[in-house]
């Protein structure tokens, strides 16, 4: 027993004295000025960007229910802030899974992100596969490029002048509402958004055209899951600096027997 207490002592004084040299080395990196409290303010704000984006990059995966599908999103990263760039769906269209637990998956994507902000900056791409009940988030990967236009300093993504889900969906509807995808067919949309330090002030349908035709000359609108998809895309885009221009390229896809055309957002870019 005697010697129990002691080994528990002497862990408790080891573990004192690496707290202390933790400090000493955190209050070291702000300048000699010795304030423990700067790095945790600053790890305070690298941990609440990391939470904000998995919450919309869940909100976006929620939207998705195809088995196998893979969303890519590239991050442009800097000191904490996370800036997305790209945006790329692939293996979309299979059968529909489960749903998700979406708070696990924000719990995945915020530490995932979180592992990449205290490196140098650049890219970082971070990577979703469905699954039947879940989503997998693979490790990042860091790649070294050139600092995008927009792209913010410091964490704290500034969401205030972001419109609300709501309303980006219904301004999408009117958008596309002249699109009109052949029934049992496919449909291509293109639609630029700009935005101005995190607010929308103009967006325009670009271009859209017929990829497969159908069996008769019927069509059939854009359903509202693409359109919140649409949106999802949209307002992970949105905290930046300054005004930009953001591209969408929409795959449109009617199922025979129903009412609107689903589809996805296939790529996404400034």
């Amino acid at each position: 027993m005697a010697i129990h207490l002691r080994l528990r002592s002497r862990a408790r004084a080891c573990g004192a004295l690496l707290f202390a040299l933790g400090l000493a080395c955190a209050g070291g990196g702000t300048g000699g000025s010795g304030r423990p409290d700067v790095p945790i303010e600053q790890d305070a704000a690298r941990l609440h960007e990391a939470r904000q984006v998995a919450v919309r990059v869940a909100a976006l995966a929620g939207t998705v229910r195809e088995v196998g599908s893979r969303l890519e999103l590239t991050f442009w990263s800097e000191q904490g802030a996370l800036t997305l760039v790209g945006y790329q769906a692939q293996e979309r269209g299979g059968r529909a899974g489960r749903p998700v637990d979406a708070a696990e998956l924000q719990r995945q994507v915020a530490t995932r992100l979180l592992s990449t902000t205290r490196q140098p900056p650049g890219e970082v791409v971070l990577t979703l596969e469905r699954g039947a009940s879940s989503w997998r988030v693979e490790p990042p990967l860091l790649l070294p490029a050139e600092r995008p236009l927009g792209a913010r300093r410091a964490p704290g993504r500034r969401e205030a002048g972001t419109p609300e889900p709501g309303a980006v969906v219904e301004g999408l509807k009117k958008l596309l509402a002249p699109v009109r995808v052949p029934a049992g067919g496919s449909a291509w949309a293109d639609v630029t958004v700009r935005l101005r330090d995190g607010r929308v002030v103009g967006w325009g349908l670009k271009d859209w055209r017929e990829l497969r035709g159908g069996r008769d000359d019927a069509t059939r609108p854009v359903s509202r899951r693409v359109l919140e998809e649409t949106a999802s895309v949209l307002l992970l885009h949105a905290p930046a600096t300054g005004e930009r221009s953001l591209q969408l390229g929409l795959r449109l896809v009617h199922e025979p027997g129903a009412a609107a055309a689903g589809g996805w957002v296939e790529v996404a870019s400034p």
